[in-house]
C-alpha cells in the first residue's frame, strides 16, 4: 500500500462514561459529541503543522469524572477554549482543504454522528477520509489489538506522548506510519 506525499491525520475525542463502549452508547442520553478534534499535516511523513480544537458539547455539556479521568480534557477548557461543532468542524476542513484525512478507525463516523445530532444538514466527504488500520493490517499487525494511541508499540516503539488527546493520538499515528513506511 502506498500514502500520498502529503495527507492529514486527524484524531477525535468525545463524551464518554463508564460502560459507555461496551453499552454501544445506548445507555439514557449517552451521544458520541465531539469534544476535542487533533489534527496534524503530514508531508513525506513528517509533520509540518498542527490544529487543536475543544468542542462544546451541547446535548451534555458537563463532562463525565469517567471521561475528564481518561482524557485529561476539564471541563474548564471545554467552556472556555471551546467552539460550537460547526466551527469546529469547518475549520478542520477549510485546514486540510482536499487533502486525504486518516485516522485510526472510523472517526468520520464520530462528524456524522454530530451532524445529524446538531441537524446541521452537511453531508461529510467520504471519500476524503479514510482509516489507516489498513496500512497497519498490511503488515500483518492486528489492529484491534492497539489503539491509534498504542500503535507504535506494534512496531516496538514507545508512544511518546499521554493516549486520548486528540492531538497527542494523531502524531502516534504518524510514528507508527513512519517505521511501516521507512522500513521498507
Amino acid at each position: 500500500m502506498e500514502l500520498p506525499r502529503e495527507f492529514v491525520i486527524y484524531d477525535t475525542e468525545y463524551t464518554t462514561w463508564k460502560g459507555a463502549w461496551e453499552r454501544g452508547w445506548s445507555g439514557p442520553g449517552e451521544e458520541k459529541e465531539l469534544v476535542q478534534i487533533g489534527v496534524i499535516r503530514v508531508r513525506d511523513l513528517e509533520e509540518t503543522d498542527s490544529l487543536l480544537l475543544y468542542v462544546q458539547p451541547r446535548i451534555n455539556p458537563v463532562l463525565s469524572d469517567y471521561f475528564k479521568e481518561l482524557t485529561r480534557i476539564t471541563q474548564e477548557e471545554v467552556d472556555t477554549q471551546g467552539v460550537r461543532f460547526e466551527a469546529a468542524y469547518t475549520t478542520v476542513m477549510d485546514w486540510a482543504s482536499d487533502l486525504p484525512m486518516y485516522s485510526y478507525g472510523p472517526d468520520h463516523e464520530v462528524l456524522r454522528i454530530n451532524h445529524e445530532l446538531y441537524k446541521t444538514g452537511t453531508v461529510i466527504p467520504e471519500k476524503q477520509f479514510n482509516d489507516v488500520r489498513e496500512h497497519f493490517a498490511a503488515t500483518g499487525v492486528d489492529t484491534s489489538k492497539y489503539m491509534s494511541s498504542t500503535i507504535p508499540k506494534a512496531y516496538g516503539l514507545i508512544p511518546p506522548l499521554a493516549g486520548h488527546d486528540a492531538l497527542n493520538d494523531a502524531r502516534s499515528i504518524l510514528m507508527a506510519l513512519k517505521a511501516v513506511y521507512t522500513t521498507e
